[in-house]
């Protein structure tokens, strides 16, 4: 219980911001602008490269999707990754690894509202990549995720909930291993708006599985291996700790640090990011 207590903080912290909103809101308090006050509309291209690193090992990806925004409530996007695993000298029975993983899609709705702000993702990867070096784990996995926020001038609170047979990697955490079992996450916390370009984020996460869980080690010699267990083998919670800077419309830089309370482990990320999308209006500018 002394491990959840910094989590469980958190999650009271950010229950009390929304219930702050509500508040609000029953005063009539006008809704907050959109940051962006034009709504995207049309085909998306991204590129980004990203990863992170802790006494496990040192894992990245290079990601390319591509999309499509209908309008201001839905959006589709496929994407393949492509993964480098160092995985730490003193990990037995792991090696270096890279390959292709695992194409994904997900479908986006989003709804803008006085006092929250709302969208829902269905995203799910198909087993193309090879389980012999712990890329996939040979399932179709899906992870249903439920985001709300809403602005206070330069703070915006939020909250993600979200159901899955698979732990999700974040920005702040490349996990050294994929999963497969039943359960749900959580992640709560404020995010800074310092100007037009930086953004700083805290947030607490929580990963809460149930039944038969299993995992595939990243880079595992052994093809196919896999380790079996209940629910504490996937069981975490923690803080996460992010930064972000636009540093033109086409590039996007970021870094984190992540703490896992339950592995006592210390993560730092980094990312960047290509808006390929606004490319040929770039050119033609010049």
């Amino acid at each position: 219980m002394r491990l959840l207590r910094p989590v469980l903080g958190v999650f009271l912290i950010v229950a009390w911001c929304f219930a702050f909103v509500a508040s609000s809101a029953a005063q009539g308090t006008s809704p907050g602008l959109p940051k962006s006050a034009v709504e995207p509309k049309g085909f998306t291209w991204t590129e980004t490269f990203e990863g992170s690193g802790n006494t496990d090992g040192f894992i990245t990806d290079i990601n390319s999707t591509v999309g499509y925004i209908f309008n201001a409530h839905f959006s589709v996007d496929f994407g393949i990754p492509y993964s480098f695993v160092q995985p730490s000298t003193s990990k037995t029975g792991t090696t270096f690894a890279n390959g292709i993983g695992n194409p994904y899609t997900g479908l986006t709705f989003s709804q803008k509202g006085s006092a929250v702000n709302y969208s829902t993702s269905l995203n799910g990867s198909i087993p193309v990549s090879t389980t012999a070096k712990g890329l996939s784990t040979g399932r179709v996995t899906f992870d249903w995720n439920h985001h709300f926020d809403h602005e206070f001038d330069f703070v915006t609170p939020f909250l993600n909930l979200g159901v899955a047979n698979s732990v999700p990697d974040t920005r702040y955490f490349h996990r050294p291993y994929i999963s497969l079992g039943s359960l749900a996450h959580f992640e709560a916390g404020p995010e800074f708006d310092i100007g037009d370009k930086l953004s700083v984020t805290a947030s607490g996460y929580y990963i809460l599985p149930w039944g038969p869980q299993k995992i595939y080690e990243r880079g595992a010699k052994k093809s196919g291996a896999a380790t079996t267990g209940g629910p504490s083998l996937t069981h975490d919670g923690g803080v996460n700790f992010g930064v972000d800077y636009e540093l033109s419309p086409m590039v996007a830089l970021s870094a984190g640090y992540s703490y896992s309370t339950y592995y006592v482990l210390n993560t730092f990320s980094f990312g960047i990011g290509f808006n390929l999308t606004s490319m040929p209006k770039a050119r033609r500018r010049g």
